[in-house]
């Protein structure tokens, strides 16, 4: 586990690769916990430009190794929550940091469940109204939360959530993936 608070973006992408390669999870999401505190936007902070990548590169790797079947920590929804939004101006990170919750969902606990605001989803859906595979990402995600947490399926039943799962169907453009709205709107039992 990484305890250094003070860890350069360099010195982060060394700890990344070697946790990446031995599959240490919780040094990855001590990593991802870090890179909270740089987000913002890439193009208007040097700060979040030089912690972009490190950021990207440990949730990758938390997204390949959680995706490969290793559990994900039960505190990790909420860390993952934090970085997507404190990086909310990062496409690429809002991506990838979606993808991870989509597994770190699975291992939610009631105590990480209340620290979830789930309006973020919203923000996030509306913010990148344009990119279909966030929209993909995001269905999926709350597919997840709602199918894991009793607490977490009850504060995503809203009619914004309806709205914006109606929303995505348009705006997602592959045909394959046109499914996922529907699938999060069935696991928080509403119609579309």
């Amino acid at each position: 586990m990484v305890e250094e608070d003070n860890i350069s973006a360099t010195e982060a992408e060394n700890v990344i690769e070697a946790a990446d390669e031995a599959g240490d999870l919780n040094s990855l999401l001590s990593i991802i916990e870090t890179t909270a505190k740089y987000g913002g936007d890439p193009d208007e902070s040097e700060e979040a430009e030089e912690w972009e990548t490190p950021t990207e590169s440990a949730l990758d790797a938390f997204y390949r190794l959680t995706k490969g079947g290793d559990a994900a920590p039960s505190t990790s929804l909420s860390i993952l929550w934090n970085v997507l939004d404190s990086w909310k101006s990062s496409e690429a990170i809002v991506e990838v940091c979606l993808g991870c919750i989509v597994y770190a969902s699975k291992s939610v606990d009631d105590t990480t469940s209340n620290k979830i605001d789930t309006k973020l989803i919203i923000t996030i859906m509306q913010q990148y109204k344009d990119e279909g595979t966030i929209q993909e990402q995001a269905c999926l995600s709350i597919e997840s939360m709602a199918v894991s947490s009793t607490l977490l399926k009850e504060k995503l039943v809203c009619d914004e959530i309806k709205e914006e799962l109606i929303a995505a169907k348009d705006r997602i453009s592959n045909e394959r993936n046109k499914k996922y709205p529907g699938l999060a709107a069935a696991a928080l039992n509403l119609e579309l």
